[in-house]
């Protein structure tokens, strides 16, 4: 392998310290709660997955969620 080539990586591995990368399939009622939060919030795709599975994990809302009830 050339160096100009990067290293294909799995989803679920770790790339960069303390952070995990995944890919994951959702159902219908899963998208509309993530555009829900996009629109409403201004929240990535990412951004709005990461909150509904800290929540779902029974974990504390980063922000800017911490203090709402969203």
């Amino acid at each position: 392998m050339t160096d100009s080539k990067k290293q294909a990586v799995p989803y679920g591995s770790r790339r960069s310290p303390g952070r995990h990368y995944l890919q994951s399939c959702v159902r219908p009622d899963v998208w509309a709660a993530i555009q829900s939060l996009t629109e409403r919030h201004g929240l990535s795709i990412s951004g709005a997955a990461h909150h509904l599975m800290r929540l779902g994990a029974g974990l504390q809302p980063l922000f800017p969620f911490e203090n709402s009830d969203d």
